[in-house]
């Protein structure tokens, strides 16, 4: 996707959760449904779209408990680093543990027992989690990294070229929670 399509894609999922109800995670057909809703806005028209959208969207954050209903929030934070990256700027590391916490904390609860368990260490934070009741292997990197290995933005040759104790061949390729890229991103 490009900017606009990133945008686009953004001011859907407000539009989508704040004011139809959709329920989250969304599928990949709805971010093909919003961006070609938006197809002949230009970058202004859809960020008003937005930034219009957006206290619907928090009363969806501050009225629903579940957790999922936080993961639009997520989807801003990962493709802010997706464009920083495309535009060659650093990445943006606040809330990294939180999102990191998140998708860790759903691994934790719900790892393959038929895998090797993992010690996760947040180099940064001092965040831990466990993967499977005894870790066999150890992962350690910072919560930015952590964070865009599980969401789909690594590789697994990324993933497994980070710091770990044992060969994280078996599991390497488990713990994005999204689609695997085809190619590496550097943010």
């Amino acid at each position: 996707m490009n900017v606009r399509q990133t945008y686009a894609h953004l001011a859907g999922v407000a539009v989508d959760v704040g004011a139809r109800g959709l329920v989250p995670p969304s599928e990949d057909e709805d971010t093909v449904r919003q961006v070609a809703e938006r197809a002949e806005a230009d970058l202004p028209a859809i960020c008003e779209e937005w930034r219009a959208a957006t206290p619907a969207l928090l009363e969806v954050f501050a009225t629903q408990t579940r957790t999922r209903f936080t993961l639009p929030a997520f989807d801003v934070w990962h493709h802010e680093n997706d464009l920083r990256g495309a535009l060659g700027l650093g990445a943006q590391t606040e809330c990294a543990d939180q999102v990191a916490g998140l998708i860790l904390g759903f691994h934790a609860r719900g790892w393959d027992a038929a895998l090797p368990g993992v010690r996760v260490l947040a180099t940064d934070t001092g965040q831990e989690w466990r993967l499977g009741a005894d870790p066999d292997l150890e992962l350690r990197a910072s919560a930015f990294e952590l964070a865009r290995a599980v969401s789909g933005r690594r590789t697994v040759a990324q993933i497994s070229a980070l710091d770990w104790t044992g060969d994280p061949s078996a599991v390497a390729g488990r713990l994005p929670t999204l689609p695997i890229p085809a190619a590496g991103l550097t943010v």
